[in-house]
């Protein structure tokens, strides 16, 4: 296939996955009446009217049709596409069902997410090969010549465990308009760059199918929040990005497995921060949702700031009702908005970090300690952003030092300052 029919076949996957999922998205954007939407409940919650959460099964269907074009042209193999799209299918039913009827246990959700990766390594080449690590990948092949079964028991836990961490990691990002939607992107545009360097066809078309869903999915999402990705869409997402990753690293030699950690590194680490946060200073369970993410400290800060009247209110003393009937969701959905761009500059920064050294294992392995510093960083600048605005804002109640936002009690800082303040909190 000539280099013009390749490009204009991946333009023809990109423009299907974004015109069907837009399509899908038209009708789903509504909540129907069998589809409950908990409003404004719950700690992690801060959409003031009922919004549909099958924004997910939107881009599954638009990357669907657009893995069937890509088959149709012949620019990937049929096998491993088909079972990959197969062994997504239990999560996804799970996914669904926890977005209308928010009843599913999360240790059932990651049953459900274990299953389809068992089936991913079973039919769709999703095992991990090699961790560019010397010691471990040592281990790998030692375990490979001693046995099927040897070599299975170590890597398939280990693939599983990756798998479920990156959909988690996804879902957990999930928070503000836009912040899960365009991290995403920028995830699957650096898979599509290196594979297409690359020459692998399979990973090129599904990333780029990925892409092309997901912006259509922006355009609704960010920065009015039409409509959500829900569970299924988050973990959808992070599969698919777990599974190209590992056929990526596993048949293309000259790209360092840590380029896909580089990569996802916003993602990963906010996940592994929050299982310290949780467990270690918390002492609570590790799934246990809570307001103190970094993008839910951002979004309090912005809060503070969209709540403020304008200046010659402020002046005049006309500040107690600064913004009157409907403009009264105003401040929550501009400070909605502002949380994504600031932290799509995380994405960026391990975007060009992790394309500039895709081939080089000790680059990536010294970024991703310095990213996690970084991050470690910016949130605790954020929390005590966070606090001197609720001080500011609240003379009359106790605030919490910042210490207490990054050690008290899940739900009983941010979350037990600002309810009075805010229709809902994150």
């Amino acid at each position: 296939m000539s280099l013009f029919a390749l490009l204009g076949g991946e333009i023809g996957v990109f423009a299907a996955a974004a015109l069907f999922a837009w399509i899908v998205l038209t009708w789903v954007m509504r909540p129907r009446s069998w589809e409950k939407d908990p409003g404004a409940t719950g700690p992690q919650h801060i959409h003031l009217a009922p919004t549909s959460r099958l924004g997910g099964q939107a881009i599954f269907l638009g990357f669907v049709l657009a893995v069937a074009i890509a088959l149709e042209l012949e620019l990937m193999p049929a096998q491993p596409a088909l079972s990959l799209m197969l062994a997504v299918v239990p999560m996804q039913i799970v996914g669904l069902w926890e977005d209308i009827a928010h009843r599913v246990p999360p240790r059932y959700r990651l049953l459900a997410t274990v299953f389809s990766a068992a089936l991913a390594s079973a039919f769709a080449q999703g095992v991990i090969k090699r961790l560019d690590l010397p010691f471990l990948d040592g281990w790998i092949t030692y375990l490979f010549l001693d046995g099927w079964v040897t070599y299975l028991s170590f890597t398939l836990p280990l693939t599983w465990f990756m798998v479920a961490g990156a959909c988690n990691a996804l879902n957990i990002i999930d928070g503000n308009n836009g912040l899960a939607g365009g991290s995403a992107l920028l995830m699957f545009v650096g898979l599509a760059i290196v594979a297409g360097n690359a020459g692998d066809m399979l990973v090129l078309s599904q990333a780029v199918a990925m892409t092309g869903a997901l912006v259509a999915f922006l355009l609704w999402n960010y920065p009015n929040g039409k409509v959500f990705l829900g569970d299924a869409g988050a973990y959808f997402i992070g599969f698919m990005y777990a599974q190209l990753s590992i056929q990526l690293i596993g048949r293309n030699a000259g790209v360092s497995a840590w380029f896909v950690i580089a990569l996802a590194a916003y993602p990963i680490v906010e996940t592994l921060f929050s299982i310290y946060r949780r467990k270690i200073l918390h002492h609570a369970a590790a799934m246990q949702p809570d307001v103190l993410h970094l993008h839910s400290l951002l979004y309090v800060s912005f809060l503070r700031f969209a709540e403020r009247p304008p200046c010659e209110e402020r002046r005049l003393g006309l500040s107690a009702d600064p913004y009157p009937g409907r403009e009264r969701r105003q401040p929550e959905r501009r400070a909605n908005a502002r949380v994504a761009p600031r932290l799509w500059l995380h994405g960026a920064l391990c975007f060009i970090i992790a394309l500039a050294f895709y081939d080089n294992t000790p680059a990536l392995i010294a970024f991703t300690p310095i990213y996690a510093i970084y991050y470690i960083v910016c949130y605790r600048k954020a929390a005590r952003l966070s606090e001197d605005m609720l001080s500011g804002h609240m003379t009359r109640q106790a605030t919490p030092s910042t210490g207490a936002l990054l050690g008290a009690t899940p739900g009983k800082s941010i979350a037990a300052t600002t309810s009075a303040t805010t229709p809902a909190t994150y």
